[in-house]
């Protein structure tokens, strides 16, 4: 077969992103100045301006091209570290519970943003699933589903057992996985399109976007102002938000060595036939498993392709990782011998040092870090409530400390082959990750 050229660009851009709209010379001075056209950007800058706040918004590239535009759109709540274990266990002073339902809090923002600001961008509840990788990965699920059930009387999800999971999953799934959990009411959707809606929201409003600003350094001033200065020259601002996320680098100062880039690639596979999808995912839900480098596909909006992402942290070239990804996912569907990846692309993560979402100020400078969209999304909105003293910005997260990621100094290098022995090394002794 011959081998099929790869296109880098993320398919979430196709007819959609970079979005056209006017490119503001940089103003002497704003009320508030925010780094990051992500989706925690995107958010703080659209909250402010309905509350009438000047905005200026500066993006080293086009506003969306980082990693909200490169994910895969699964609508999240789940928080790391309240999966397992007593659910009034406490989380840096928090109880699990509480941070299920913070995590709920953000899911349900992201559906509230879609409607309020009435953005087109393919979303759809078809259901999570999540693979158990061993018996106890699966026994852990569901003795926490039940305790869920126990305490709010309730929950979205159920267990499916080995034998059943053929109504879930096609390929070899039943001989590699030990059950599942089912979350029929998660969402998933087009995150480009959700990115350029935003994009046109923010534009619409008078929001001043300047692309192709690179972030130079934040300046406290001795009245309590900030020099922000960049490439295209210096803006003075009574406030300032730092939403650079997995792109935080030297020029967010503090904020460099709290945040981890988690590199990750994803492959979108030519189209296959209607019926071989079907077969492969019946429910056509977004899936992830238990594994430490773990799967993460689903179907894409047309429905005609797989989206898929694993093997993490490596900076090969996007051919060399669309073959080592693709080739993994054939032990699981070796139907897919005969599909081969079209697109790969790939972005960095918000990784904090105990995986949790953070927000936080740090010498009068707003930031947060997370590596989930709709937890940056909701991030977004509270560090701009937090700017306006609006009663509601609070979060559970404002007392947690963030601190920096061990042994991160700026270059991830070494970090990366470390984190890739580290989850391989956990994969081989088949210790899991219940989600």
């Amino acid at each position: 077969m011959a081998m099929k050229e790869i296109n880098e660009r993320s398919l979430w851009w196709e007819n959609t992103l970079p979005v056209s709209i006017p490119d503001f010379s940089l103003p002497q001075r704003t009320d508030v100045a925010i780094a990051g056209g992500g989706f925690a950007g995107l958010s703080a800058a659209l909250e402010l301006r309905r509350s009438g706040v000047e905005v200026t918004l500066i993006e080293k590239d086009w506003p969306g091209h980082g990693a909200c535009s490169r994910n895969l759109g699964l609508v999240m709540d789940r928080i790391d570290g309240t999966t397992t274990g007593d659910l009034d266990g406490l989380v840096h002073g928090v109880k699990k519970c509480d941070l299920i339902r913070e995590g709920r809090a953000a899911h349900d923002y992201v559906l509230e943003l879609i409607k309020r600001d009435n953005i087109s961008c393919k979303l759809r509840q078809r259901g999570k699933l999540v693979l158990a990788t061993t018996k106890s990965a699966y026994e852990t699920m569901a003795d926490t589903l039940e305790r869920l059930k126990k305490q709010s009387g309730s929950v979205d999800a159920y267990m499916v057992p080995k034998q059943d999971l053929g109504k879930e999953i096609g390929g070899r799934a039943n001989k590699i996985y030990h059950g599942a959990k089912v979350h029929p009411e998660a969402y998933d959707l087009n995150p480009g399109q959700l990115t350029a809606g935003m994009v046109q929201r923010l534009a619409d409003s008078g929001a001043m976007v300047c692309s192709s600003t690179q972030l130079e350094s934040v300046q406290r001033q001795s009245n309590g102002t900030f020099t922000i200065s960049t490439n295209r020259g210096d803006i003075t601002a009574e406030h300032v938000v730092l939403a650079t996320q997995g792109y935080s680098g030297a020029e967010t100062g503090f904020l460099q060595k709290k945040i981890f880039p988690f590199l990750a690639h994803v492959v979108a596979t030519e189209p296959m036939p209607q019926d071989l999808l079907k077969e492969l995912l019946p429910a056509l839900r977004g899936v992830v498993d238990t594994k430490q480098m773990f799967f993460n596909f689903r179907p894409c909006d047309k429905e005609t392709r797989l989206i898929l992402a694993s093997h993490y942290l490596r900076t090969d070239d996007n051919h060399t990782q669309s073959n080592r990804i693709l080739n993994a996912y054939r032990k699981l569907f070796p139907e897919l011998e005969q599909i081969e990846a079209e697109y790969c692309w790939y972005g960095n993560l918000a990784l904090p040092s105990d995986h949790l979402p953070h927000i936080g100020t740090q010498d009068g400078v707003h930031f947060c870090a997370t590596p989930s969209f709709s937890m940056a999304l909701y991030l977004g909105s509270k560090m701009a409530k937090r700017i306006l003293k609006a009663d509601d910005a609070g979060t559970l997260f404002d007392n947690m400390p963030t601190r920096n990621f061990p042994y991160y100094s700026g270059n991830p290098s070494l970090l990366y082959r470390g984190l890739r022995m580290l989850f391989n090394g956990l994969d081989y002794l088949n210790v899991a990750a219940p989600k």
